[in-house]
C-alpha cells in the first residue's frame, strides 16, 4: 500500500489542474451581504404589492356593488391598473439599487402575486359582503 504526501496549505495549486476553481485565488470572493441589500428592498417591495393587490381587490368589490353589473369589471380593472403604478411610483420613491441591466425587476417585482391576490380579494370581499347572493336556489 502507497501513501501518498500531504499538500502543503501555502502551496498553489498548478493552474492545469482541474480541480482547482475558475476564479484565481487573489480575486476576493463577492461578499454576500451585497446579494442582501438588494433582496430586502425587493422583499419590502413585494409585499407592498400583494398588500396594494388586497387593497385593490378589496376595494373593487365595496365599491362595485352599487354599479352596474356591465361596468364592474371596468371598475375593477381600472382600479387594479391605478394601484399598480402608484405601487410603481413608491418602488421608484425606494430607490432600489439595481444594475441598469436589471431595470425591469423593479416593474416585474410581485406583479403575478398582486393580480392573484387582487382576484382573490375581489371575489372573498365580494362573497363576504353579499351572502344572500349565494343561497339562491337555482332552478
Amino acid at each position: 500500500m502507497t501513501r501518498h504526501p500531504k499538500k502543503k496549505e501555502n502551496e498553489k495549486p498548478a493552474p492545469n489542474n482541474p480541480n482547482t476553481r475558475d476564479t484565481p485565488p487573489e480575486v476576493p470572493q463577492s461578499n454576500q451581504t451585497e446579494g442582501v441589500k438588494v433582496k430586502n428592498p425587493l422583499n419590502k417591495l413585494f409585499w407592498l404589492r400583494v398588500g396594494m393587490g388586497i387593497l385593490a381587490g378589496s376595494l373593487t368589490a365595496d365599491l362595485g356593488y352599487s354599479m352596474e353589473e356591465a361596468s364592474r369589471p371596468f371598475l375593477g380593472f381600472g382600479i387594479m391598473i391605478i394601484l399598480f403604478i402608484i405601487s410603481y411610483g413608491i418602488a421608484k420613491a425606494m430607490r432600489i439599487p439595481i444594475p441598469t441591466s436589471d431595470k425591469k425587476k423593479l416593474f416585474m417585482t410581485g406583479i403575478g402575486s398582486y393580480f392573484f391576490m387582487f382576484l382573490f380579494s375581489w371575489i372573498l370581499v365580494n362573497t363576504l359582503i353579499h351572502p344572500e347572493a349565494g343561497l339562491q336556489i337555482i332552478r
